[in-house]
């Protein structure tokens, strides 16, 4: 693209999408993440602080969105109100082209993503530009210049106005990530500010030049600092009328809030400069000390000789208002006004150096909401927000004022309690927060019953410093998520020993794949009408150089968690149709090759691409090729999911659903998505011979199945009895040891011919 750069190149015309870390889910922030966003935000609110422009700090906040988001563009847009239409404000790597382009952008249904902020006044997310209604009268545009996606918010000025958008446009299919979200909601906040004090500084200048024309509070005194006149302003500012003051000093402004060596430095520089300027707090005839920006200009005549003295008072209460709001906002989060990470961090350390002093404990207490993605998703993020507001709140009144309660970013909250050796406040306080955080909340006309997780740790036995309880905390955290949620859990040091070995599982996975350490074995399935070998599904395995074999159950949700499972999935799937298609031509014609799906490689993986690049590789017929879902998936975005499936199935792929009746499982969702088959969960098939239920969900199962003209395979058969029973109650295919284990490539063809031989029926 010519028109669009970035800081050193061009942005590559090739914008097919490809899986990114930061296209990863609606996850909690990572810690470098919140990292990340700290220092955007500390170093755009640090430039505020050393009077930089709102132009130079829009442009710098773009250019340090697009280091966090590579191969996006990064704008700020403001509004025209008289005009009605919206103009580029700041957008450093965009060339002076595309900007004039951008500019004079009327707000409505089809102008792009910055025009729907405005026309709609909520954030706007659009993460397919070519497919998407919103961009239908800027498609030419964003054609041309290959945008994949945009992502907008809105700024706000003081009263709740839009003033203008905060965009990053990508040139790869994205959706927003919580720290994306996040990113973009600082920068809107920031630019807010930065708007405001542009537009104070403005006011002052202009006051500054007409002064003269007594915009400002005038006072003039003769040589010996008696008031002359004074103007009206004056007269407003201070309260006091030309003949209260007559006569008198401007003592009579004295504040007490400045010493004696103040006012000989104003006295002196007076004396060797004839002026001096300075901040200054004075009194007002009510009793208000106010701060000022004072000029004392001296005033000689022919001979050099000092006859008056000019004062010149602003006012600079806002002023000091905002850059007291943009040092709060430094030290404090801008949703619930809580400590935020820094303060948090720093009030903790105080409470740690007393505690060490004292001989005393400190407890940590890590908490967030239960599935507050769920929430924040399907009522909106001003709910969502509101929602962090009053949760804040409650856990502020079930603290006493020793304690410390701090937002760690997205739900998460971090308190930290001082204990005596005897006390036993700390189960008492979580008692506390998990009954008060049960009453439901009143979100507008809303109730919204929430639960909430609790990791503690304690010092000083879990950690001796900040970082090591932080550490403790959140690792308990995690254990109370895993153990169902809306619980807690104590850190413990088999925690922290887990923890370690998840953080090694996860770091050799990003190199399973390079020193391939992965290898499928495959498990046959069979016609129970026929007795024959029908299919395989490919089973992933791990050889870990110093773990050994590690359990799927262990490794695949690490990889689901950190993204990997996209890369290995796309293996999975070569591999796996490499080697149906090298058995049809050794005997297995028409065997079907089943490979598993992981939610994460289904929404994010560039599934379609991946699954047509596989079987044109290998040469397998797409009718020979079974992908199993899970119901999660097809609960998720459902439009989305069902255009990917409509697409599988154009393709000739045949689609079942792994673990059916374990999860929500709909009958609506099996017509829409025009699955071929039923998976009955090995759970039900190892109790069915000895639990009637399981035998009546069994049968429900597959006479659903054969009433909406689908398969059914059984999974886990283990036994004769099992067998038996899922003949006579018509299930269409088995696998299980009972028929084989899993087996290596080379078994297979043995076992097949084995088994042909001597079927076990």
């Amino acid at each position: 693209m010519a028109e669009i750069e970035r800081e050193s190149d061009q942005l590559p015309q090739d914008t097919t999408c490809q899986p990114t870390a930061a296209s990863d889910g609606y996850a909690n922030l990572s810690e470098l993440e919140k990292e990340q966003i700290l220092d955007l935000q500390q170093t755009i609110l640090r430039s505020l602080l050393h009077d930089r422009s709102a132009q130079e700090i829009a442009d710098d906040l773009c250019r340090m969105a697009e280091r966090l988001l590579p191969n996006a563009a990064a704008s700020v847009m403001l509004y025209d109100d008289k005009r009605k239409k919206l103009d580029v404000m700041a957008a450093p790597n965009i060339s002076p082209v595309v900007r004039e382009q951008l500019s004079d952008l009327r707000p409505g249904p089809g102008a792009g993503s910055c025009g729907n902020v405005l026309f709609q006044k909520i954030p706007i997310f659009v993460n397919d530009i070519p497919h998407d209604a919103r961009w239908q009268d800027l498609r030419h545009l964003a054609e041309t210049y290959h945008l994949k996606s945009c992502w907008s918010v809105p700024i706000y000025r003081t009263d709740n106005q839009i003033v203008g958008t905060f965009a990053l446009s990508s040139f790869e299919y994205r959706s927003p990530s919580d720290f994306h979200k996040k990113l973009l909601e600082t920068g809107a906040s920031i630019i807010g500010i930065a708007l405001l004090r542009q537009q104070h500084m403005a006011r002052q200048r202009l006051n500054a030049q007409i002064f003269q024309n007594s915009g400002e509070s005038i006072i003039i005194t003769d040589v010996h600092q008696r008031f002359v006149s004074i103007n009206p302003t004056f007269t407003r500012t201070f309260g006091f009328t030309e003949q209260e003051v007559m006569g008198q000093t401007p003592k009579l402004l004295k504040s007490g809030h400045h010493d004696s060596n103040f006012y000989q430095k104003m006295w002196r520089r007076l004396q060797q400069t004839g002026y001096w300027q300075d901040e200054i707090w004075n009194r007002t005839k009510d009793g208000t000390i106010k701060p000022f920006l004072a000029g004392i200009s001296v005033v000689r005549d022919e001979h050099n000789a000092i006859t008056h003295y000019i004062a010149v008072y602003s006012d600079i209460s806002h002023l000091k208002q905002a850059q007291a709001q943009v040092e709060f906002l430094a030290w404090h989060d801008a949703l619930t006004r809580l400590p935020n990470r820094p303060l948090t961090k720093n009030r903790a350390e105080l409470s740690l150096l007393a505690a060490h002093d004292n001989k005393t404990r400190l407890a940590f207490l890590l908490l967030d909401i239960d599935h507050f993605k769920h929430i924040n998703d399907s009522m909106g993020h001003p709910q969502g927000d509101a929602l962090i507001v009053e949760t804040a709140l409650r856990l502020r009144t079930c603290l006493a004022d020793r304690d410390i309660l701090g937002r760690q970013g997205g739900d998460e909250f971090l308190i930290v309690s001082p204990l005596t050796h005897d006390d036993e406040r700390l189960p008492e306080l979580l008692e506390t927060i998990h009954r008060q955080m049960q009453i439901p909340f009143q979100i507008g006309d809303t109730h919204i019953a929430v639960n909430v997780s609790i990791g503690a740790a304690v010092y000083p036995n879990d950690g001796e410093n900040f970082d090591a309880l932080l550490k403790a905390a959140d690792i308990a955290l995690y254990r109370a998520k895993e153990g169902g949620r809306n619980t807690w859990r104590f850190y413990s040091e088999q925690m922290h020993t887990e923890a370690q070995q998840h953080i090694e599982l996860s770091n050799g996975l990003r190199q399973g794949l390079s020193l391939q350490q992965f290898y499928l074995q495959y498990q046959p399935q069979i016609d129970l009408v026929t007795g024959q070998l029908i299919g395989v599904e490919a089973l992933l395995r791990w050889e870990h150089p110093v773990l050994g074999n590690i359990p799927p159950g262990h490794f695949i949700p690490i990889a689901e968690d950190n993204g990997t499972i996209v890369q290995i999935g796309a293996w999975v799937l070569h591999e796996a149709c490499r080697q149906a298609a090298a058995w049809q031509h050794e005997g297995l014609a028409g065997c079907r090759m089943a490979v598993n799906l992981s939610a994460v490689q289904f929404s994010h993986g560039n599934l379609i691409a991946t699954v047509e690049h596989a079987l044109k590789t290998s040469g397998l017929p797409a009718s020979l090729l079974e992908l199993e879902l899970t119901e999660s998936i097809l609960m998720r975005n459902a439009e989305q999911i069902l255009d990917t499936v409509r697409q599988l199935k154009h393709l000739g792929i045949q689609l079942s659903i792994d673990d059916f009746g374990t999860g929500y499982s709909s009958l609506s969702y099996l017509k829409r998505f025009k699955v071929d088959k039923l998976k009955i969960d090995q759970s039900f098939v190892n109790s069915m011979t000895q639990n009637g239920g399981d035998i009546a969900i069994v049968r429900a199962i597959i006479q659903m199945a054969k009433g909406l003209d689908l398969k059914t395979i059984a999974e886990g058969v283990e036994t004769q009895g099992q067998l038996s029973q899922l003949k006579t109650e018509h299930c269409d295919e088995i696998q299980g040891y009972y028929i084989s284990r899993p087996l290596m490539p080379d078994q297979v063809l043995r076992w097949h011919q084995q088994f042909r031989l001597d079927p076990p029926f």
